[in-house]
């Protein structure tokens, strides 16, 4: 998935489509918080903006998917791939590798 700095998706891959139940087209509409449990709060933001800063976040999340079903997820992501847009890979756990380095 690519989102930019507001949080909000520009791009995502097929499996990204399956693992979250939305087409692409419905995903260009939504935010990294509606997938999330967390909520669109101050604390979600300064999340969002430390992760910016500090230029790669992994890590484990219950991602939301379209059925409203929890999905026990892992992520790793790069910030600032481009200006403004930062790159996540997201699956469901057993299938991620643990962190960027392969452990």
């Amino acid at each position: 998935m690519i989102a930019d700095d507001h949080a909000r998706y520009v791009a995502a891959s097929g499996p990204t489509r399956q693992l979250t139940g939305y087409d692409s087209n419905e995903l260009a509409t939504l935010s990294v918080w509606d997938l999330t449990p967390l909520p669109n709060t101050p604390e979600g933001q300064g999340l969002w903006q430390q992760f910016i800063e500090a230029g790669t976040q992994e890590g484990h999340y219950l991602l939301r998917h379209r059925d409203g079903r929890a999905v026990d997820a892992r992520y790793v992501a790069l910030a600032n791939i481009a200006p403004g847009w930062h790159l996540s890979a997201v699956a469901e756990s057993p299938d991620m590798p643990a962190s960027l380095s392969g452990r």
